[in-house]
């Protein structure tokens, strides 16, 4: 319990402190205490919770705009995502956990930037990427990241933007897994127990933020995010 907590707590503080990495984090950390099963819907669960308890704070400065050309489409591709969490194995999926982070990283490490206007149907694979993402990993970040980036005028809003999205897929997402019955009520009951932690990690995630800014959050999170890929990605070839 005491390692599921700090997982949590640590992925929740990353994502306070960036905007984004909460999943990217915890999921994969999890995976290795609960299994991916049970740390997928715990994750999605989590994230709405954060969101909520963030909403006042961020939801004049997200680009609304921005985030509704993309939702449609993700909330469309989710339930497919859901369908491969049921039927692949645990060690199957914590290889798609450990290549979607490396993916990831890799987007955020090239420098490679998504200008501000982009055509309609490359919004909707974006968004339709993320919702099977979503579905299968609770990780709807990797496609977004640069969109979000890319079209919004400030760090703030991008991390704003970013929570709210995040927050909305899960709970979208959350909601198909409750319709299909692959979320169990004990896994539920247990993301309420470690709700405690994810509320301390935004307190202290959000003031790391406004104490530094944008200048040192992406060298960490992406050192941070590398070694949790690559620990993922050795038990999945190990097992």
């Amino acid at each position: 319990m005491a390692l599921t907590a700090a997982a949590v707590f640590f992925a929740g503080a990353l994502r306070a402190f960036v905007g984004f990495g909460f999943a990217l984090a915890g999921v994969p950390l999890l995976a290795m205490t609960v299994g991916p099963a049970a740390a997928v819907p715990m994750i999605l669960a989590l994230e709405i919770m954060s969101g909520l308890q963030m909403l006042p704070k961020v939801r004049k400065q997200a680009d609304w705009h921005s985030i509704w050309l993309i939702l449609p489409a993700a909330l469309v591709a989710a339930p497919f995502g859901i369908y491969l969490l049921d039927v692949l194995e645990a060690d199957s999926l914590r290889l798609l956990i450990a290549l979607a982070l490396l993916g990831a990283v890799a987007l955020m490490a090239s420098g490679i930037s998504i200008p501000a206007k982009v055509p309609l149907p490359v919004s909707l694979g974006i968004g339709g990427a993320s919702g099977l993402l979503a579905g299968s990993t609770a990780m709807a970040g990797p496609p977004v990241l640069l969109y979000f980036i890319g079209r919004a005028g400030t760090p703030e809003a991008a991390r704003a933007s970013m929570f709210m999205y995040f927050s909305l897929t899960g709970a979208i997402t959350l909601g198909f897994g409750f319709a299909s019955g692959i979320v169990e009520l004990n896994t539920m009951m247990l993301t309420l127990m470690l709700s405690p932690a994810l509320f301390l990690s935004n307190v202290i995630g959000s003031w790391a933020f406004h104490a530094t800014g944008d200048h040192h959050y992406r060298p960490i999170a992406l050192g941070l995010l590398t070694i949790i890929a690559l620990a993922t990605l050795a038990q999945a070839v190990a097992n």
